[in-house]
Formats: C-alpha cells, structure tokens, sequence
C-alpha cells in the first residue's frame, strides 16, 4: 500500500527532507500590497520574499491557504492515482484555515475520485485524512518526521498511525523567538493579531527584553524574557537541550529562521546544542521559515521544536 504524506507551505522541514520522502506541498498564497504569489517553499523564492516584502513594515503582508476548490484539485490531480492513502498534516487550526478548508476538500473528493483512480488505471481502495499538527513552523515539521518514523517503522496500519500522531500532537514543543516583536503584536500568529500582549510588548519595546514563545496544543505563552534578540535565542536554545538530556519522543530536532541560517548557526548556544544532539543521535533539521508564516512572525524570527517522550 503507497501511503503518501501532505503539508502545508508552513511546514519548517528543509526542502531536502520534503524531496527525499517524496513530501506533497499544499502552496500557501502571500499577499503583498496589491501583488499575490503563490508560496510552495521554494528556498531561493523564500529569501527573496524576506528581503524584497516581508522586512518591509511599510508593506501590507498577509497569507492564507488555497481555497477548497483549489485544495480539491491538487487532490485529485496529484494524488489520488500516485496513492492508496494520503495523510494530510496541517498547521494548528488555531492559526490557519488550512485545516478547515483541506477537510471540506477531502470531502468533496468522495464523488470524483473513483472516475480519476479509474482513469488512471488503478485499482483498489483510496483514503484522505487531514490531521491537525496543533502547532506550525518547526512544530509542524517534527510531527511529519514522527510520521516518517512510524511509517519506516511499519508496525501500524494507516489509521492506526493517524491516530497515534493525533495523540502525540499536544506532546511537541514549539518555541519561538521574534527577531521583531512588531509583527507578532500587529500580525499575530493567524494574521490578525493574536501572539504577542501588550504588556510583552511594551517590555521588548521600552527595556529590550524579548519574549520567548512557548505553543504546544494550540496555545501560546511566554516562557522567557531576554535582554536582547542573541539572548532570547541562547534561551530558547537551552530549553532545547534540556530536553534532549531528558530525552524526545522521536530522535528529531527542527529550527527555521526567518533569514538566512548562518545568523543562527554561528551563536554559540547553536553550536552547543548541534554537539549535543550529535551526541545523543538527534537529527538536527535547519530551514529558512516559510514565507506564509514570516509574513505573520517577522524576518529574523527563531523557531525550533521537539516531541516530548511520554
């Protein structure tokens, strides 16, 4: 049985991961000012939109996910004849109409895609199911490399295995630190304005300390605030290797950064965390942030995650 997996475009897995595991991309679409592109994790793409738009304060950014009908028909244009089943992991609800729109696509499919298998000359049963990652940005990305292990894995079925990546989903840890706390506080993590408080804001404004995100199951706090951006990411660095010596739920560790990685990969707090994950057998995965959620989080903007064991 094929089992093909699907993301969305703010799914933080480097672009190598997506093509090695033959990884489907939902694209995104970007709005800046009066232009709109369309956002499917091109890496050189990416950079340009943080350099031409994102960074720009004057520019109206927004983003959002493809329409139903458009969801519908990468459906049954891509994937219906490539596999039997196809899991669909979407970025938090919470954060983006992605989910919502992808579960009333896979509906939608239910009178066409028997015509398209057909046509295609395949035979035997097909399945979609859209899952809810309950987290985005590097987040999304360790729930597809749990996926990736329980599938090389092979102990459970299809529907097993959506049910227990459901059940790991409150279980991972997303931090997140904002190179510009502007954009959290006037865009927020859907877009509109949710993820960062006033009083967080006022701080990072007025005496430079800068908030370190925490999101796990949808819902987002401060864990941490940091004279400067060097300091926040030192920070939320460690809490990611407090959590290797702990131990993870799957051997995985995934950062994005809203720019180019180098920034990152020079601190440190980086390099002392990359030996320590080496060290423990923890696959490290590095990739600019999507441009869908930099429009929402802001150039220069740290993300990394984890699964927690149980």
């Amino acid at each position: 049985m094929r089992i093909g997996l699907v993301v969305d475009a703010s799914c933080d897995l480097p672009d190598s991961q997506l093509e090695a595991h033959g990884i489907r991309i939902l694209p995104s679409i970007l709005h800046f000012d009066s232009k709109s592109w369309v956002d499917e994790r091109d890496p050189a793409k990416t950079l340009m939109f943080y350099r031409r738009f994102i960074s720009d304060r004057a520019v109206a950014a927004r983003s959002g996910s493809c329409s139903v009908q458009e969801i519908r028909e990468i459906f049954l244009q891509e994937l219906v004849v490539d596999f039997e089943r196809v899991l669909v992991i979407s970025a938090c609800a919470e954060f983006s109409d992605v989910f919502q729109r992808a579960t009333e696509a896979s509906y939608s499919i239910l009178q066409g895609y028997r015509e398209r298998r057909k046509a295609g000359e395949r035979s035997g049963s097909f399945a979609l199911r859209v899952l809810d990652s309950r987290t985005i940005c590097a987040g999304e990305a360790v729930m597809v490399c749990r996926a990736l292990q329980l599938l090389a894995a092979g102990q459970l079925g299809f529907e097993k295995m959506r049910r227990a990546l459901r059940d790991d989903a409150p279980r991972i840890t997303c931090l997140l630190a904002p190179g510009d706390p502007w954009y959290l506080r006037r865009r927020g993590l859907d877009g509109n304005g949710a993820g960062l408080g006033r009083g967080d804001y006022a701080l990072a404004r007025g005496l430079d300390l800068q908030p370190v995100l925490e999101l796990s199951a949808g819902r987002s706090r401060t864990i941490a605030r940091a004279r400067g951006f060097d300091m926040a990411c030192a920070a939320a660095l460690q809490h990611a290797g407090e959590a290797i010596v702990r131990g993870l739920g799957t051997p995985a560790l995934v950062l994005s950064f809203g720019g180019d990685p180098r920034v990152i990969r020079e601190m440190d707090a980086y390099q002392a965390l990359e030996a320590l994950a080496a060290s423990a057998q923890i696959d490290m995965h590095f990739s600019v942030m999507s441009a869908t959620m930099g429009a929402r989080i802001g150039p220069g903007a740290l993300s990394l995650a984890w699964l927690n064991a149980c």
